[in-house]
């Protein structure tokens, strides 16, 4: 039986909405971060740093199951880091891991970060199942550590400024991803298993305009630019440079393809209802988008 969940990216868009919905099920909740919080009924802070492997231990111990995130910006050495937490928490009694991932990663070959990581946590032997979504919702209403969000564009500028032009793709709500997560770490019958959480309709930049402009009132505009501006986000927030000519590429080709675009019931499988749709998320972030 899972009682303790470790949950690593606390604080991220999915780790922190994770946390709620455990303890709603019953569990113990470890919230780990760099910087941990106060803890509450039935949630404990736990001081966590990927790059700090004398975190690990104090994370790990006592603990049934795991949620897994690795770091904002995925490198090489990524894969080792969580070798490491699992070879520590599988010798500690873990019986679970679930991981975030990214839509495709299953697909990329061995060499991609994300894919070593994926590799690393199936070569672990503790139970896991990956997630591996396609860009969330929350991106335009919520911050990113790499760049400035598309909130801050739409709010004070009324536009969207980034790569895609007419690419689409299936956003899907991070409550929603969140959702599957705390199934998969709770439930059985997810063991080694893939999940690709996907929202209901594929839309481009424009489409999503549309749909936030109706919401707030404003027309707010698509404005194409180039992999220029992540490229050099990237670079600002730490990237060697390599990785961060790769990761713009990728995330501009992806974008742009249509390869993001698909729609499949993995949500409706695990939960049992649709995912969330573009128009009532916008509806539910609205604030994020008033001056």
């Amino acid at each position: 039986m899972i009682k303790t969940v470790l949950v690593t990216g606390a604080t991220g868009k999915v780790g922190r909405r994770v946390i709620p919905r455990l303890a709603r099920r019953g569990m113990t909740v470890r919230a780990a971060s760099r910087s941990p919080r106060v803890s509450l009924h039935s949630i404990d802070s736990v001081r966590f740093d990927w790059t700090d492997a004398s975190t690990y231990q104090p994370a790990v111990a006592g603990v049934d199951a795991i949620y897994l995130v690795p770091g904002p910006v995925p490198q090489a050495d990524h894969a080792d880091k969580i070798r490491s937490l699992l070879d520590v928490a599988g010798g500690g009694g873990v019986r679970r891991a679930v991981l975030l991932s990214s839509f495709g990663v299953g697909q990329a070959p061995p060499e991609n970060p994300l894919r070593r990581i994926e590799l690393a946590v199936e070569a672990s032997g503790v139970p896991y199942t990956i997630l591996r979504p396609v860009a969330f919702m929350e991106n335009f209403s919520e911050g990113l550590r790499w760049r400035e969000s598309f909130a801050v564009g739409i709010r004070e500028r009324d536009e969207i400024v980034g790569p895609g032009g007419k690419g689409i793709v299936s956003y899907v709500s991070a409550d929603d991803i969140a959702a599957v997560a705390a199934i998969a770490l709770t439930e059985d019958g997810h063991s080694g298993k893939a999940y690709a959480p996907l929202g209901p309709e594929p839309l481009t930049l424009a489409q999503v305009a549309e749909q936030i402009s109706w919401v707030t009132g404003r027309k707010i505009k698509y404005v194409e630019t180039d992999r220029t501006p992540i490229r050099d986000a990237l670079l600002a927030s730490g990237a060697p440079p390599e990785t961060a000519e790769h990761n713009s590429q990728v995330y501009t080709h992806a974008f742009s393809s249509g390869m993001f675009g698909v729609v499949n019931d993995d949500i409706l499988n695990v939960i049992g209802r649709p995912p969330l749709s573009f128009g009532e998320f916008a509806a539910g972030a609205v604030a994020a988008w008033r001056r």
